[in-house]
């Protein structure tokens, strides 16, 4: 609760720089400190830490009494007590010089240099003391070993002839009173009956500590025992004074009492604390808990407790040991900081010799500081101080019902808001097991990525920041009213409201502003005293009035300013000390013992509100009231049936709400019940006997949410109980949820039972719904590592932790035999995103606990936890992930309860979870064979070809490939499901290779890795950047010469000459198979990924499949099947006035300058230029075509007919319009990124001559440049007759397809049906040469005559495709020079001769 921040501060002595400071004692009020060495007295204060008053003792007194040895203030800080050597007690009065400040600050002359910031005013006043020697008394009982203050009259002086003096302050002494160890009877409680003094000659106290609230005094003796002294009243008649032995000391050095938790600190010589309680029954010392370092936070021995100081409100306890180091702990224990764990440098052996030797310590104001005496080796010793930021639980219990984590120092506060933090606890958890679940299985939710993606969509990077938001308060507040004594915190978290010494101040997030009192009058004329919260928009405090000398309640308005005018103001009749709300019911505890419980009410909105006292409940005989920590009510039965009509909750319609009250770490429960009604309706309540819930008990969490939705942990009661851990008072809720509870008063007990279980971390909130524990740590940094360096001790931070506790309470039930509850409370925690892990923390702890026990357990777990998590989806990948986090030597233990991994291998196969499937296979391969790993990786590389897996495919095809084919049949050992629990199977050792083959991972790479294929057309100088679904796209053509060609699977031609082993050809075979299946169903997009995965030379081997997979049966099928694929929209009819578009009509583009780039230099390498570019633009928009107004034309977006008939330059115009348009339409097309994919497969189908494929993907393109230099390469000779036939069949069906289904691509189907003809032309020539040839080949002879006489034979030449000519005219005519030469080289002229040997297949012009 306690967290040490910053750098800790040395502070420079005053008077010589060797002395060595045996102690610093604080005054009562924490703000000045005495620092005392042999001949010196200093006293500090405490902010700023600056000297007041520096007296040294003369040489003549040094010589009489001899010099000091311990120092003690005067409750009322008037006077100071010296004990010297030599047996004296010196007597100083402390007394104020004048009203000014000791300290004044003045400007330099200097302009530049004076102070023009509020900050810079040191508004605190330092008072001017001046110390003045009383009196010098000599005891004449030996020397003084410890002095205690015991009143504000007496102070208790121990000496080492067994005596313990009482003097008065004046400097007389109370003989009557003056107790002696020879007489007390000491026994191990108070109800023995035969007490025995100390009859030990030379024993005598060598500690000390006096607290009223405990009724005695703790004292360790020089022989290592430690005592409790009592008596029945506070006078301490030495006849009556009886001692009760701390059992099992033999070894302490010294002794401090905890007043608030009734606790006596016994510190040993083996470097541990132990802490005892007083048991009320037998009125003997208790043992508490232990604070022991362990091994993790240090494994040497720090030596002999040396000192130790418990804080004001006794949260924490500080303790340093003699050779070197301090730590904090909470009061039950729990370990909060220890500078042996601290970052000293490399250099630094903590065994040897510890920089930080801690001689004294003290506790500054509300324990904001740490006042340390650090030794300098033998001759020096310097002060140094530590600041501390706290929990505002430790002085505000009432925040425990928020949701929102912050901490507060003496001057700022450290706020992180609960959506901040749990959306950042959430992401790192999703983060780390995002590949263990991520699974679509056939019975179970989604969990691929689902969470994670929501989360990520709407967690803000700004907000989710791991450091704190640091709120520092008002200078013109804090300045007067140091330190920070309270704070609260909204529900919401944008609101904050602080008091510090006087008056208060709150800030609101929304508008970032501080509202302060108007009237400082006002401000300083009330102190704060038991609490701060919020209530609506009101602030509500319980605080004493200075101006009127009486305590109250306030409600201040946060809208309105902070003036008491606008304030509710309700007196009470003693002082405050808790203040706790619960919806509108407010309850004060105040010193009285009464338990007041209010019902709250807004009348308007102007300020009034209404406070109607429902209860007042005694609770004097639990415990005293400055004993209790916390009072406050918990909603612990069921929740309400009927709904609430307003905010104000009915009673009469559910129950009474429980009173829990923390009194000394003993949390008790008082149960309410409605007995009558007063003469207003009002309810009327009684109260039952308190019921003790726990012990040692030191913060208490519950919902204040009242929802009819909660869940069981929503209305548990935890409990945070130091070094015995957490515990969770958990309703059971009935089976039958229509049936209504009973209404008996003892029922509720019956209903819920106590968790307790072990935290790793210190809980500072606990989010109900979220299962999650929010914390804080410490931490440090090393800045330097030379010892005399100011920075040589490490600068402390405070870091934020989270914890999951989902399988903490699971686990607990289930060895309860609570299944069903556990079960429930599983089901409603299943939609969290970090469930899974929860499930997998449940099955590792018991699988390691059970698995390493060298004890036989009767009554084993695992079982039952496997049953449990066999209930939930996840179960197989909790198992796998639980198996692949645990040492091999416990798989066997696992599976022996889970199951074979085969058979969970195929049940992940058969519900399609490959990633999970995948995972046991890395299992599979440490327990069986080679064969068998590369028969279920194959069977996994299959399921994963035919779900689409990719990625998943890759690792199975690089894990089959990096198996040794020498290693095939190596005998594993499998698992022995028929172990006996308790019996750990030890399984070989695993081969060297075995986390190398880990390649479902992804980390792996083998030499033996495929390259990727690469395309043999050049590529454009910027080629277009491919979206990551998209294949890979072409290298430059530098790149492709230098890069030698992988081909992973081998064409069909290579088959005879493969020289890869059997195994890699059956992978390719199967690679193979998968991409055939793919191409046969028109599924290019995931050809295309699959590709992209596997490495899969398409041109090649689409050049195989040609006659094949690749022929197209079915044209309108390939076509529907790519707009769908690739999401590419159809074409649409615009339906517009005709008399428009014959006049004139432009189609907008929406293409960028990049985008049109790309089009004109398409990722398919061939020029296809729109002829747009060739036509005259307007001047106005650069980006539209040039409206065209000839007579009877009609626009293509309108997707009416086209008249063709008509020769001349008014039909080239038409068609030049026409295919400008066309590309214009490309506006209304898909993506980029569909757009780059389909023109990387219209390459890919032309360099392999499938013919069919490309007409189709040029048809859904509507590029009719690319359909043309498709049917000019039907020509070539490896396109055969019967390719060409599909290809001419294919364009009627889509011409047929398209009058009478999707009229969108009429247009463009007309601009192109004219190679339909060409087409025809081309199979006539075909048969007609072929019916030449074929009689010309029966004998040798003629068959030499025909290739001799081959290049002067004449052949017939192909009908040219007539439009090409005529859009080729058209550019000549109105294009510049350099685009007429580049359409001029794609189109040639049908006169022209082609070469005799060579085939141009891009010119379309061969003669065959």
């Amino acid at each position: 609760m306690y967290f040490p921040i910053g750098w800790p501060k040395v502070l420079k002595n005053v008077g010589a720089d060797n002395q060595i400071i045996k102690q610093i004692v604080s005054n009562r009020d924490k703000i000045l400190f005495a620092s005392l060495s042999d001949d010196c007295l200093t006293v500090w204060f405490c902010k700023p830490t600056v000297p007041i008053v520096y007296h040294k003792r003369s040489v003549e007194s040094l010589q009489r009494l001899g010099i000091n040895v311990g120092v003690e203030w005067k409750p009322d800080s008037s006077m100071i007590c010296i004990s010297t050597s030599e047996g004296h007690l010196i007597l100083y009065n402390v007394e104020a010089a004048s009203e000014q400040t000791a300290y004044q600050q003045y400007d330099p002359p200097t302009a530049s240099l004076r102070r023009d910031s509020a900050e810079l005013f040191v508004k605190e006043i330092i008072p001017s003391l001046h110390i003045t020697l009383l009196k010098e008394i000599l005891i004449w009982d030996g020397q003084i070993t410890r002095m205690c203050c015991i009143s504000g009259t007496e102070i208790l002086v121990c000496t080492t002839r067994a005596h313990l003096l009482r003097y008065r302050w004046d400097g007389t002494q109370n003989r009557d009173y003056c107790l002696d160890l020879g007489r007390i009877p000491f026994s191990i409680n108070q109800q023995v009956s035969k007490a025995e003094p100390i009859l030990e000659d030379n024993t005598h106290v060598n500690d000390i500590e006096y607290s009223p609230l405990v009724c005695g005094f703790g004292i360790t003796l020089n022989d290592g025992r430690a005592a409790y002294l009592t008596a029945p009243n506070l006078k301490f008649d030495p006849n009556a004074v009886q001692g009760i032995w701390a059992p099992g000391i033999d070894d302490a050095t010294c002794a401090r009492v905890n007043h608030k938790f009734r606790l006596i600190a016994i510190g040993r010589k083996n470097s541990q604390v132990d802490v005892f309680t007083i048991d009320e029954v037998t009125g003997g010392l208790e043992l508490s808990h232990t604070m022991v370092l362990s091994s993790k936070d240090f494994p040497g021995d720090p030596g002999p407790v040396k000192c130790m100081r418990w804080t004001a409100d006794g949260r924490a306890v500080a303790v340093s040991w003699e050779r070197g180091g301090v730590s904090v702990w909470s009061t039950f224990g729990a370990l909060l900081m220890c500078s042996l764990a601290w970052d000293h440098g490399l250099n630094q052996d903590l065994g040897k010799h510890n920089p930080l030797v801690i001689s004294s310590l003290e506790w500054a104001t509300e324990g904001y500081q740490l006042w340390m005496v650090k030794v300098e080796g033998d001759a020096s010793s310097n002060l140094i101080q530590l600041d501390f930021v706290k929990s505002p639980l430790s002085v505000n219990p009432c925040m425990s019902t928020q949701r929102h984590l912050y901490l507060q120092a003496d001057d700022k506060l450290y706020v992180n808001l609960e959506d901040n933090l749990t959306k950042k606890t959430k992401i790192s958890i999703i983060d780390s097991s995002a590949e263990s679940y991520q699974e679509n299985g056939v019975d179970q939710p989604n969990l691929e990525f689902e969470n994670s993606t929501k989360y990520r969509e709407f967690v803000d990077d700004n907000e989710c920041r791991k450091q704190w938001s640091v709120l520092p308060l008002p200078a013109t507040y804090i300045a007067t009213n140091w330190p920070l004594r309270y704070s609260a915190i909204d529900e919401a978290g944008m609101n904050v409201c602080v008091a510090g010494r006087t008056g208060l101040a709150h800030y609101s997030g929304a508008s970032r502003r501080w509202k302060l009192f108007g009237n400082e009058a006002q401000e300083k004329d009330f102190v704060v005293t038991g609490g701060m919260l919020w209530w609506r928009d009101y602030i509500v405090i319980g605080c004493y009035s200075i101006f009127d000398g009486h305590d109250e309640i306030r409600f201040y308005p946060r809208e309105s300013k902070l003036d008491n005018r606008f304030a509710k103001i309700v007196r009470v009749q003693s002082q405050v000390f808790v203040l706790d709300i619960l919806d509108d019911q407010l309850v004060v505890f105040g010193a009285d013992a009464l338990v007041t419980i209010y019902e709250l009410n807004c009348v308007d909105n102007v300020g009034n509100v209404e406070m109607r006292c429902v209860q007042a409940v005694d609770v004097s005989a639990l415990s005293h009231p400055a004993c209790v920590v916390s009072a406050a009510l918990c909603r612990l039965q069921d929740s309400p049936r009927a709904a609430r009509t307003s905010t104000v909750v009915l009673y009469t319609q559910r129950h009474p709400d429980s009173l829990v009250i923390n009194a000394s770490g003993r949390l008790m429960m008082v149960q309410r019940e409605e007995y009558d009604v007063d003469e207003d309706n009002n309810p009327a309540y009684s109260c039952l006997p308190a019921t003790v819930l726990a012990s040692c008990v030191e913060s208490v969490w519950s919902c204040g949410n009242s929802s009819p939705s909660q869940t069981q942990l929503s209305r548990a009661l935890w409990l945070w109980c130091g070094s015995l851990g957490a515990r969770v008072w958990l309703p059971l809720l009935p089976r039958d949820a229509s049936r209504h509870p009973d209404t008996s008063r003892h029922t509720f007990m019956a209903k819920r039972i106590m968790l307790p279980f072990h935290l790793n971390i210190y809980p500072l909130t606990i989010l109900f719904d979220d299962a999650i524990l929010l914390g804080a740590e410490n931490d440090t940094t090393l800045y330097a590592s030379d010892s005399s360096s100011m920075f040589s001790l490490p600068f402390c931070v405070v870091n934020k932790t989270s914890q999951v506790y989902l399988h903490q309470i699971l686990r607990q039930l289930l060895r309860r035999n609570l299944g069903y509850h556990a079960w429930e409370i599983a089901r409603s925690c299943s939609q969290l995103p970090y469930f899974p892990h929860s499930l997998e923390l449940l099955l590792h702890e018991v699988l390691e606990e059970e698995a390493t026990s060298k004890e036989p357990i009767p009554d084993a777990q695992l079982p039952s936890i496997i049953e449990f998590v066999h209930e939930f989806p996840v179960y197989l990948q909790t198992v796998v992930q639980c198996a692949r986090k645990t040492e091999i030597a416990l798989w066997a233990y696992l599976f022996s309860a889970a199951g074979k991994p085969k058979e969970l291998f195929q049940e992940c196969l058969q519900k399609k979870m490959l990633d999970t499937a995948a995972s046991y296979l890395i299992i599979l391969q440490n327990l069986e064979s080679s064969t068998v790993s590369r028969q279920l990786a194959t069977q996994l590389l299959d399921t994963a070809l035919q779900e689409e897996r990719w990625d998943l495919a890759r690792d199975l095809v690089r894990f089959l490939r990096a198996i040794d084919p020498n290693d095939v049949d190596s005998p594993r050992n499998s698992v022995n499901v028929q172990a006996k629990y308790g019996q750990i199977v030890q399984s070989q050792t695993v081969s060297p290779n075995a986390e190398d083959l880990s390649v479902i991972l992804g980390n792996m790479q083998l030499a033996g890795g495929r390259g990727r294929s690469f395309s043999t057309t050049v590529s454009p100088s910027e080629p277009a950047p491919p979206p990551p679904p998209a294949p890979a796209p072409q290298p430059p053509a530098r790149a492709t010469a230098a890069v030698k060609r992988k081909k992973s699977v081998p064409a069909r031609s290579e088959r005879d000459s493969y020289s890869g082993t059997a195994e890699e050809f059956f992978i390719d075979m199967m690679i193979q198979r998968h991409a055939r299946h793919l191409l046969s169903t028109a599924r290019l997009h995931s050809l295309g990924k699959m590709a992209c995965a596997l490495d899969l030379h398409l041109v090649a081997w689409l050049a195989g499949e040609r006659e094949r997979a690749a022929r197209i049966d079915s044209a309108v099928m390939c076509v529907k099947r790519l707009h769908e694929d690739f999401q590419w929209p159809y074409p649409v009819v615009k339906v517009s006035e005709p008399c428009m578009q014959r006049k004139g009509s432009t189609v907008t583009s929406s293409y960028t300058p990049s985008a049109e780039s790309d089009s004109l230099c398409g990722d398919s390498g061939y020029m296809s230029l729109p002829l747009r570019a060739a036509l005259p633009m307007t001047a106005g928009a650069p980006m539209s075509p040039r409206p065209v107004s000839s007579l009877g034309e009609s626009s293509v977006a309108e997707g009416g007919a086209v008249a063709w008939d008509g020769g001349g330059a008014g039909e080239e115009r038409r068609y030049a319009a026409l295919m400008e348009r066309l590309h214009h339409h490309q506006a209304e097309r898909g993506s980029h990124t569909a757009h780059v994919q389909l023109r990387y497969f219209l390459q890919l189908m032309n360099e392999a001559s499938c013919v069919e494929w490309a007409l189709v993907l040029a048809v859904v393109l509507r590029d009719a440049l690319a359909v043309l230099r498709t049917t000019n390469a039907a020509r070539a000779q490896d396109v055969s007759l019967p390719a060409v036939k599909r290809l001419r069949a294919a364009l009627q069906d889509i011409c047929a397809w398209t009058d009478a289904e999707c009229l969108g691509y009429r247009p463009f189907m007309l601009a192109i049906s004219n190679q339909i003809p060409f087409l025809t032309s081309i199979i006539n020539t075909r048969e007609r040469r072929m019916s030449m040839v074929n009689p010309r080949v029966r004998t040798s002879s003629t068959s030499s005559l025909n290739l001799d006489s081959k290049p002067t034979t004449p052949t017939e030449k192909f009908p040219p495709p007539q439009k090409v000519q005529e859009v080729t005219k058209q550019v000549r005519k109105d294009s510049p020079k350099t685009v007429q030469e580049t359409v001029s080289t794609a189109v040639v002229s049908p006169t022209r001769a082609p070469p005799p040997v060579r085939d141009d297949v891009s010119s379309g012009c061969i003669l065959m």
